[in-house]
C-alpha cells in the first residue's frame, strides 16, 4: 500500500523539492543569463590616403593600409584571415546544423528516455485526481487531462495534493522529509487498494501564495516506482521545472502539461540514437569540405592579388 505496505510490497519516494516561487528563477542553469555573443568593434574610417581607393577585406568594412602597406606585403598574408574566419565559420554552422541528441524539440535540457518500460496494469482507479486545499486549481480540466493521459500511458494513476500549511510538515520553519512522508504514507494507505498509484503532493510554507515558495514531493506504490525510476525521475523534473517557470501556463496548466509530456517521453524508447550520430557525423563532414574549398579558392586569390 504504502512504503512498507504489507500485502502489496514496498512502494518509493523521492526527495523534496522546492523551487523559488514561480517566476523568480530556479538558480544554477536556470538563471536568468543569456548567451553573451562576441563584440565586434566597428573598423576606424579615416579615409584612404589620398589617391587610393579602400581595400576590401575579409572582415566587416574597407580596411585603409597606410603609406607604403598598400602593396608589396608577403604572400598569403591576407590568407590567415580568411582561415580564421573559415574556423569561426565551421564553429556557427556545426552549432546551427548538426542537431543535438538529447533535444526533444521542446528543450535541449530535457534528455529522451533510453529505457524501455511496460505499462502498469491491474490499478483500479480511483473517484478523485487531485486535493487542492489552497484553492490554486482554477480550471480542473486542465489539470485531470494530463493526469488521465499519463495513467492511459503508463498505467498509474497520479493524485495530486496540494496541501495547506501544516506546521507538523515545517517544525521552526524547515521543512520535515521525514514528517511529509509519513503524513504520505498514511494517505496512501488510507486511499488506495493496490500499488499502481502515485501521490504528487505540494506542501505549502508559511504565509505562501501562488507563487509556490512551498516543496513538492513524491511517494509512490512499488508498481509505481518500477516505472518511475531514476531516469523517469529525472525527465519529470526537466519538465516540470521548465513549466514551473512558464508564467504563461496556469498552476493547473503546468501541472496537467508535465504530465502530459513525461508520460509521452518515458514511454517511448530512443531507437534513433545512432541514426542520430550518422547524420550528424556526416552534416559535419559536408561542412568541412565546403569549408576547406571556400578557404583554399580565397587564399589562391588573396596570394595572387598580393603578386600583382
Amino acid at each position: 500500500m504504502g512504503r512498507g505496505g504489507g500485502a502489496h510490497g514496498g512502494g518509493g519516494h523521492s526527495g523534496g523539492r522546492s523551487f523559488g516561487g514561480r517566476g523568480g528563477g530556479f538558480g544554477g542553469s536556470h538563471g536568468g543569463g543569456g548567451f553573451g555573443g562576441p563584440g565586434f568593434g566597428g573598423p576606424g574610417f579615416g579615409g584612404p590616403p589620398p589617391g587610393r581607393p579602400p581595400r576590401w577585406g575579409f572582415g566587416f568594412g574597407p580596411v585603409f593600409p597606410g603609406p607604403g602597406r598598400y602593396r608589396g606585403g608577403p604572400p598569403g598574408r591576407g590568407g590567415c584571415s580568411g582561415i580564421l574566419f573559415a574556423i569561426i565559420l565551421i564553429i556557427v554552422l556545426v552549432s546551427v546544423f548538426v542537431p543535438d541528441r538529447n533535444d526533444t524539440g521542446q528543450n535541449t535540457e530535457i534528455a529522451v528516455s533510453r529505457t524501455e518500460r511496460t505499462a502498469v496494469t491491474g490499478t483500479t482507479a480511483y473517484s478523485e485526481w487531485y486535493l487542492d486545499e489552497p484553492g490554486f486549481i482554477d480550471h480542473d480540466t486542465d489539470l485531470t487531462d494530463g493526469l488521465k493521459y499519463f495513467y492511459s500511458q503508463t498505467g498509474i494513476q497520479p493524485y495530486v495534493m496540494l496541501l495547506d500549511y501544516d506546521p507538523a510538515i515545517w517544525p521552526d520553519g524547515e521543512w520535515s522529509e521525514d514528517a511529509a512522508e509519513q503524513y504520505l504514507a498514511q494517505v496512501y494507505k488510507d486511499t488506495f487498494s493496490d500499488n499502481g498509484h502515485l501521490i504528487f503532493a505540494y506542501f505549502s510554507c508559511e504565509n505562501d501564495s501562488e507563487s509556490m515558495d512551498g516543496t513538492f514531493y513524491f511517494y509512490y506504490g512499488s508498481a509505481a516506482y518500477s516505472i518511475m525510476d531514476n531516469e523517469a525521475e529525472t525527465i519529470f523534473w526537466s519538465y516540470f521545472d521548465m513549466n514551473y517557470n512558464n508564467l504563461d501556463l496556469s498552476i493547473a496548466e503546468f501541472l496537467g502539461q508535465t504530465f502530459r509530456e513525461t508520460a509521452d517521453n518515458i514511454m517511448h524508447v530512443d531507437t534513433d540514437s545512432s541514426t542520430s550520430l550518422i547524420r550528424s557525423a556526416a552534416i559535419f563532414a559536408v561542412i568541412c569540405v565546403a569549408v576547406i574549398i571556400v578557404v583554399i579558392i580565397i587564399v589562391r586569390k588573396l596570394w595572387k592579388k598580393d603578386k600583382i
